[in-house]
């Protein structure tokens, strides 16, 4: 199993880097992991060309059978660097994390590890552009980082934090496994569905491959022929308060039937009339 592992931080000094590296080779008889840096990476720009080294770092995970995230916790979220990573990871023609198996962990100084992190890079992944499958649940959560981890030797110092850890990858590697025949039958949102003589519209740069632009929404106001099947509007005797193009504001009156409990322990029906409200019905 090929997996890439990511530095989620530009810092020269890293905890998280060195989990990495633990992990790889602790786990080198289980998978093949490819430690890969962020370090050095321009911000996140859409008047900047895309740079050489983020096509290369796309190609090596869009390769890989899964993807490993290590992430510090910065100001209750993931670094800056990160962040500027994934969204060139999510633009233009780059969309390698597209069904893509994903690993998040991470280590903090802080007791909580990277709790609030973790959950935000779980969102972030999820957000169209990148679509990966981020494995639920079965965190590692590792702190406070400056105790069981071995910055010099990439050692992890506690034994039970190791097999944890052995324990959360092994659901890794099943997750991975059982992700295969999903990832080969999942619609990929990036690839080209066009086909020879076919109209290429875009919109928002994803090509819809229809022969007719007019015809790309049936019934739509591109179709010419199109005639609404229904036509929603308020009743003749309604009393309509406020109305726009497609919706209304009508007045409604509301009768309840309260039940209420006498202190003889009797119960007595009565009607009372509410105020007039107003509903409101939309198209």
């Amino acid at each position: 199993m090929n997996l890439v592992a990511i530095v989620g931080t530009n810092a020269r000094k890293s905890y998280n880097r060195s989990l990495l590296w633990f992990m790889k080779k602790h786990f080198k008889n289980l998978a093949n992991i490819e430690v890969v840096e962020i370090e050095g990476l321009p911000m996140f720009s859409e008047d900047t060309e895309t740079p050489v080294r983020l096509v290369e770092m796309a190609r090596q995970i869009a390769a890989a059978d899964g993807v490993i995230i290590s992430t510090p916790e910065y100001d209750h979220s993931i670094t800056a660097s990160l962040k500027s990573a994934l969204e060139w990871l999510s633009y233009g023609e780059l969309h390698p994390f597209t069904n893509m198996p994903v690993m998040i962990v991470g280590t903090s100084l802080g007791k909580m590890g990277t709790t609030n992190a973790q959950e935000h890079l779980r969102q972030i992944m999820d957000a169209p552009g990148l679509d990966a499958f981020v494995l639920p649940g079965n965190q590692f959560l590792l702190g406070p980082a400056s105790v069981n981890v071995d910055v010099e030797r990439t050692e992890l110092t506690d034994a039970r934090t190791v097999g944890f850890l052995e324990q959360v990858f092994s659901n890794f590697m099943m997750f991975v496994d059982s992700l295969l025949p999903m990832r080969a039958m999942a619609f990929d949102r990036t690839a080209d569905k066009t086909t020879n003589g076919e109209h290429e519209g875009t919109v928002e740069g994803v090509k819809l491959g229809y022969k007719d632009i007019d015809k790309v929404l049936k019934g739509s106001a591109l179709d010419p022929d199109a005639v609404p099947s229904v036509i929603i509007k308020p009743a003749d005797n309604a009393q309509v308060l406020e109305h726009g193009d497609g919706w209304w504001i009508e007045k409604t009156e509301l009768t309840d039937n309260v039940t209420v409990t006498e202190v003889a322990t009797t119960t007595t029906d009565v009607e009372e009339d509410d105020d007039a409200t107003t509903g409101a019905s939309m198209l």
